[in-house]
Formats: structure tokens, C-alpha cells, sequence
């Protein structure tokens, strides 16, 4: 049984990174590490003497990266590591590896190079991370537990990744490995991010902010790095491109109508309880509908979102008023995911032909607001999606989903 003791001491002079956080993080990284121990099946070969030492190494490495989330941290997908005591022959590739993840459920380390790349923390190649690395994303794509803000964040990486390497061919500041496939890309970037975060934040700032945005972990100590532009700026400018939004006076009718329903209703209550409880289910759902869900307008320049009237009315008690109007620009914007209102129960792919501008379909705008994740929705049919979808990937490095999907142009 390995003791909170023994995992506070191993990582305290053993591992570089425990030195760069403060105490109450320690306390956090060693609880999680613990859990994940408990958790976990660790497997030597080629006849590896596995001690406790080097499990609460590997194990603490796991949460290095997500050390930041609230939750989902724990990657309960992958129950077993694999350690072998140096490189070794992959039975997935026959290729020699000095790790691997695999997508049953299985991580693949080389002890001595994972050792190598985690005592030396300056020169961003850390086989550990990498591989960590690789299974939150794949955690994310399968639809595994995994962080909300990590999810969301992970897309606008990506989106933006995509034109990087389009845009720089042969010129990238990460190492040549990363431009394989995107998934070493955001492997490569994660190794950077927390053994080079300086000189990645220097050479890259938008990558790095999304990744940083990904890991919540305020890597470089910047305290303002949310500058809140939702509120910096005043006023939408540019061509409408797509959205919906009421005006004042629409959205006060609707509040007052529902009001009087429900009052109405209540009073039915008292002399027929059935039909009253129903109708107030009716009125409840209808204010929820119209008050509690924001609305956006896609335009040129920024994205205007307009704040539920129940909200606006709330923060009326409180000395912070949120308008009933806010101004975010794209780089805030996270991702916009667009999904058939009537779905039928079949998964569909992305496809431009097979697109229907006569189907309601319901629109998610996810953007950043005081470093949290806040949404607007609105459900709308589209003439062009084509024409959305292109100008927020290609134009603003806005992710697009469709069903649920990450859609790649």
C-alpha cells in the first residue's frame, strides 16, 4: 500500500514540476495521484522490477495535465499502464517505441525514457506527457468521461492547429514530429506547453492560449488572462452572417404573458389541482424556454449574445448588472455546434449536399466568459450552412460541430 507520505516525498525530490506549484496544488496532485494509483493496473515486462517509487512517478505525470479540472481527471478509461524498462517492439506497429496509447484502454511506457523526459523539464520532449496527452484526446473523441472546458477548448485547438500547419509548411517552432497528424500536434504542443510554456507563449500566442484555456492551469502566472473582451467591446460592427436575436420590448411581452399563466394557473390549482399542476407545467416550461436560454447574431466582426431577461432581472438585486446585450469577439468564441431538432435517432455525418435548409435545427454558440464556459442557443432553420460553417472555421478558427461531431475543412 502506497501511503500519502511516501507520494508527498518521491515527487518532492523527484519530481520537477511539484517544485513549481504551491502548497495546496501539491496537496491536490498528490490526492489525485493516490486516486489514480488505487485505480490503476500497473504492469512490468522484460522482466522490470516495478516499484512504488516509479508508480508514483508515472502515476503523477497522468495528472500533471489535468491537474486544473474540477472533474474527470481520473481517466478512468485507461485502467492499465504497461511498463517496459527501455524502448521496446510495439505489437501494433512492430515498430521499435519508447511509448504508445492504445485504445483499449492500455498505456505503453518505456521506464528509462519516460524517466529521461521527466527529469530533464526544459527541452519539451517528455514521453509521458505525450502519451497522457493522447489519451484525454482520445477520451474526448470517444465520448468518455472528460473535462467540459478540456472538450471545448480541445476543438478551437485544433480548428486553430489546422491552419497553422496549412499556413506554416516546414516552418513550425514545435519539433518536426508534430506535424504527423493532429493528434501528435497536440501531443507535441502539450510537451511544449509545460516544459517551454515561455517561448511557446512568445512564438505562438494563439495556440498556446487555447491549450492553455484547455489544461486551465495559468501555466505562465498571467492573471488577467481573461481581458474579458465581451465587455471591452461596445458595439457590433460587420454583415450580418447568421443568428437570431428579440427585441427589449418582445422579450418583456413574453415575460409578462408567462407571468400572468402561471398566476392564472396557480389559481386553478386551488379548485382543480390536475389541470392546474399541468398547466403549470406548461407556463414553467415556456419561461424556461424564453427567458433562461440566450440568443446570439453571427456578424463580420464579433457575435452579439443576447442575455436571457431572467437573468438581467436577477442581477437587478445585486450591485453587477448583466446587459441585456454583450459584444464577444471570435477569439472568445469556442465553438459553434449545430444539431437537427427532430433527430430520429440516427447518427449523421457532415456532409454539404446532403444539407436541409427546410429542417429546424438547433444552434450553440460556446464561448468564454470570465473564464467560464457560457452558451446561447437558438433554434432556427438555414439557407447556406455551407456558408456559416466556412466563414467561422476558416475565416474566425471558430470550431464547428455538427451531431456532435468535429467538423474539418
Amino acid at each position: 500500500m502506497i501511503s500519502m507520505h511516501e507520494i508527498y516525498n518521491v515527487l518532492l525530490f523527484e519530481f520537477p514540476y511539484f517544485k513549481k506549484i504551491n502548497e495546496d496544488r501539491r496537496t491536490l496532485l498528490c490526492n489525485r495521484t493516490k486516486l489514480f494509483i488505487d485505480g490503476t493496473d500497473f504492469i512490468p515486462k522484460k522482466g522490470l522490477k516495478l516499484t512504488n517509487r516509479m508508480i508514483i512517478l508515472i502515476a503523477a505525470c497522468s495528472q500533471q495535465l489535468t491537474l486544473g479540472f474540477k472533474k474527470h481527471y481520473g481517466y478512468d478509461y485507461f485502467d492499465k499502464i504497461i511498463v517496459y524498462p527501455e524502448k521496446y517492439l510495439s505489437t501494433i506497429t512492430q515498430k521499435m517505441h519508447t511509448g504508445e496509447m492504445n485504445t483499449s484502454g492500455i498505456i505503453v511506457l518505456s521506464w528509462e525514457d519516460f524517466y529521461k523526459g521527466m527529469s530533464i523539464d526544459d527541452n519539451a520532449q517528455n514521453v509521458g506527457l505525450h502519451e497522457f496527452a493522447h489519451a484525454l484526446e482520445f477520451m474526448d473523441i470517444a465520448n468518455k468521461d472528460v473535462d467540459e472546458m478540456y472538450s471545448a477548448c480541445l476543438d478551437k485547438f485544433i480548428t486553430i492547429g489546422r491552419h497553422y500547419l496549412k499556413n506554416n509548411p516546414g516552418k513550425i517552432f514545435f519539433r518536426n514530429y508534430a506535424t504527423t497528424n493532429m493528434s501528435e500536434f497536440l501531443a507535441v504542443a502539450t510537451e511544449y506547453y509545460f516544459e517551454k510554456p515561455k517561448e511557446f507563449f512568445q512564438n505562438e500566442p494563439e495556440l498556446f492560449e487555447a491549450l492553455d484555456d484547455a489544461y486551465q492551469q495559468n501555466i505562465l502566472s498571467k492573471n488577467a488572462r481573461y481581458s474579458n473582451e465581451s465587455t471591452k467591446i461596445k458595439t457590433i460592427s460587420g454583415e450580418e452572417i447568421y443568428g437570431n436575436t428579440s427585441s427589449l420590448l418582445n422579450q418583456v411581452g413574453e415575460v409578462i404573458a408567462y407571468l400572468v399563466f402561471n398566476g392564472f394557473a396557480g389559481f386553478i390549482t386551488f379548485q382543480m389541482p390536475i389541470l392546474g399542476c399541468i398547466l403549470l407545467g406548461i407556463g414553467n416550461y415556456g419561461i424556461y424556454h424564453f427567458l433562461i436560454k440566450s440568443s446570439f447574431m453571427l456578424y463580420s466582426d464579433n457575435v452579439k449574445i443576447q442575455q436571457p431577461l431572467a437573468r438581467i432581472l436577477f442581477n437587478l438585486m445585486f450591485p453587477r448588472i448583466v446587459s441585456l446585450s454583450s459584444v464577444v469577439s471570435y477569439s472568445n468564441v469556442l465553438y459553434v455546434a449545430v444539431q437537427e431538432t427532430r433527430n430520429n435517432g440516427l447518427k449523421q455525418q457532415w456532409d454539404f449536399t446532403n444539407w436541409k435548409p427546410d429542417v429546424e435545427y438547433s444552434f450553440s454558440v460556446c464561448y468564454l466568459f470570465e473564464g467560464k464556459l457560457t452558451y446561447a442557443k437558438l433554434s432556427s432553420t438555414c439557407q447556406n450552412l455551407n456558408k456559416v460553417f466556412t466563414f467561422l472555421s476558416v475565416k474566425k478558427k471558430v470550431a464547428t460541430r455538427f451531431e456532435g461531431e468535429l467538423v474539418k475543412f
